[in-house]
Order: structure tokens, then sequence, then C-alpha cells
């Protein structure tokens, strides 16, 4: 995340937490924390692909037909100018929802801040308009507060500190449980300075969306799902097929994201880490207990790279009858990318399809991710068209960019 401006930071550090008890109720327990808001009811219809764990052959063409471009992703009706950046999206009960990292909102001119959250949350207006949102938790109406709950005084005692905080960013989309609920990945940044960090691991939030109230419950079930020491799973991508989820997770320590290893687990027990089980692409099976590496495992990685990942997300393309990682790569984040497999579990063919080249601002782009649920039933086939977003850095600050890419 690139700030406004240094002195932004300090500010954004200051406010953060300030008027969060006036939009939100957040609840503790000795094992988890919640919170709970409304979701306006702006509907956009979803239409899921049920895949199946291999399919076989591939049919349409990994060719890029056009591109469009929306523009900034942005709620164009707010009197604040917000920059923010990396982000994933989710849907719940018909609803499009956005998940951001470090909302800076400042007054439409730019230059007077007005305050700020680690992370914030936001709904799609319209699938006609895949950058149109409507910012619920970082607004003139409602004030700034973090989408995701803190980890008790641990966690929240730093959100007032220049100098020390915790950050909660998330690079990928949510795994869908089930059409009203959801669980989500978020990386946890300890900064120990402004400019400062180091990332202890991967914390769990689970979405539920109550139909009758429109109103949704944010909750951590722990303060860390993976801590550092092992793969932060699902934090990279991730898939549902016949009612498991398979949660991908790269190997940032020893592999500097060349690898990227595999954790299985039942849709119904995604919060209980006992049941997870953690695939060896070496032995061909699965492993019960969590690798601990003190190495680079290439071999039991589900997917080897020559070049290394930044951020992806993983669908079922019904129109290709694959299954399609599109991401950016750690060299040339401004380019997205495409690899294909006919199961989650490989094999991958890791040679990439170039699909797009962003134009960069100030800086190189990153963040970039899929969003195919915006394009589900086109032609009644989907993945034929997929909307991207990514962050751009310009001048003033860094925003997400939206677009559109359909495969001829």
């Amino acid at each position: 995340m690139l700030p406004h401006s240094l002195s932004s930071v300090v500010l954004v550090l200051l406010c953060a937490v300030s008027s969060a008890a006036a939009a939100t109720t957040t609840t503790t327990s000795a094992t988890a924390v919640s919170s709970v808001f409304a979701i306006p009811s702006l509907l956009t219809p979803y239409v899921a692909t049920t895949p199946k764990l291999e399919v076989s052959p591939e049919s349409g063409s990994f060719s890029v037909k056009s591109v469009s471009n929306y523009g900034e992703m942005a709620y164009y009706a707010s009197t604040w100018t917000i920059y923010r950046d990396g982000g994933g999206s989710c849907t719940l009960n018909n609803r499009t929802l956005w998940l951001f990292n470090d909302a800076n909102a400042y007054t439409v001119s730019g230059d007077v801040f007005a305050g700020a959250a680690t992370n914030s949350m936001s709904i799609a207006t319209s699938f006609d308009h895949p950058g149109s949102l409507k910012d619920l938790t970082i607004s003139s109406a409602v004030g700034y507060f973090p989408a995701t709950p803190w980890w008790g005084t641990e966690e929240s005692q730093y959100a007032t500190s220049p100098s020390h905080r915790y950050a909660l960013w998330t690079y990928s989309n949510c795994v869908q449980l089930s059409s009203t609920s959801a669980a989500h990945f978020f990386l946890v940044n300890k900064f120990s300075s402004v400019t400062s960090s180091k990332q202890y691991g991967n914390t769990m939030v689970l979405y539920s969306m109550n139909e009758s109230t429109g109103k949704i419950t944010v909750t951590r079930p722990m303060q860390y799902a993976f801590q550092n020491t092992s793969y932060p799973y699902g934090s990279f991508a991730n898939v549902v097929v016949n009612g498991y989820a398979y949660l991908f997770g790269l190997d940032r320590l020893y592999s500097t994201n060349l690898d990227v290893h595999l954790a299985q687990v039942y849709t119904g027990y995604i919060s209980n880490l006992a049941k997870y089980r953690y695939w060896n692409a070496e032995t061909k099976a699965y492993e019960t207990t969590l690798p601990v590496p003190t190495a680079r495992r290439k071999a039991a990685a589900v997917i080897q790279s020559s070049i290394a990942f930044s951020t992806g997300s993983l669908f079922f393309s019904e129109y290709h009858n694959a299954f399609v990682l599109i991401y950016f790569s750690s060299y040339e984040d401004s380019t997205f990318r495409l690899i294909r497999s006919p199961s989650p579990l490989g094999p991958w063919n890791t040679t990439s399809v170039t699909l797009y080249k962003t134009t960069i601002g100030v800086g190189y782009n990153y963040g970039g991710l899929a969003h195919p649920q915006y394009f589900q039933s086109i032609a009644g086939i989907a993945g034929k068209s997929v909307m991207l977003h990514y962050s751009y850095q310009s001048a003033s600050g860094t925003y997400p960019k939206a677009m559109t890419l359909t495969f001829n």
C-alpha cells in the first residue's frame, strides 16, 4: 500500500477507529470477534458455476478479443476522494461486495484529510459499470471504520499510533461457502514504523448475510489461521468444487513466490483447522499434518512456476472447460497473465498466456485479480468474459481500476 503522503499516514493512524462505534456493533469473546452492519439492497444477481474435479479436454480460445476499461473504482456520488488499494470481491445474497486495503479519505479537492481505516467494504451498484461502488464502511455518511474487527487490544492499541500498528489486508477473493456465507483470508501485517512492517501470517474472516434484516456479520474466529512459519493458505487464490474449498498459498519465505501450496477442507468445516488436509504433489496424497517448512518444498507444491507470482484468482471457466488462474507476476506487476489446469490438483500448464499489459502511472500497478461473477451468465457460458481489477498509482494516491476482458 502506497500512502497519499507520510503526513497522511499519521492522520490515518490517529483517526482509523474514531467513528467505528457509531457505525458498527462489535462483540468479543474468548474465541472470536465480530462486527455487524447494514448492507443496502443493491442486487447484482449471481449465477454460480458447478465445476467437476477433473475436466477434459479444453475448449475455447485463451486469446483476447477485446478489453473495455471502466476507469477508477469509486462511489461517484461521494463527497470524498478515497484512495485505496488491493482488495477482492465476494457475493452474498446476490450482492457483490468489495473489500479493499488501507482507505484514506479526503475532501473532493483532495487536499483536506477526512478519515481512514485499515480496510474497507463497498458494494457494487450495477453489473453494467463494474467500477461503480457505494462505500459502506468509509464515507461521509457513516464515517470510517475497518470492515474486519480487531483482535482485542493486542491489535487495536496500535491503531492510534503513527509508528506501531497492525494492518489487515487482502489480495484475494472470498471463498464462497453458500449463497449467504463466505470466508476470506487477510494478511496480518505489523508495522514497527511508518515504512517498516513484518507479515505475521493470515487471518480468517467469516461473512454471514441475514436475508431478512439486510445485515452482515463479519467474524474473525481466530487471530491467525496460518502463521508466517507455514504457508498462508487461501491468501493467494481459492476455488470450491463439490463442497470442498481448495485454498492456495504462496511460499513467500523459501521460494520467493515461485511455489504454490494447497490445502483442502470441506466448506462446512472451514473454520475448524483440525479438518484441513494438505496436498503433497510429490506423493500425490493429502497429509493431515500442517507443513511447517524450514526450506523450500518444491516437489510438494501444486504449482511450480519459473515466474514469481504476486496476486491471483482462480475460477472454473465453462467456456474453456478448464480451471483458470489469472494473475500478476512479481516481476512484471502491470501485466495480467493466465495459466490453466484440468483440476485444482493439476497438472498446471505453467506456460503462461499474456492477457493484457496495463498502463502504469507513477509506479508499477499491482494487486491484479479476476472476478468472473460479473459475467457468469453471458450467453449462458461462464468464463467467456471476466472482470479484472488492479491497483493504480497516480501522482496523488493509489486507487483500484476496473476493466472487462473478453476471450475469442
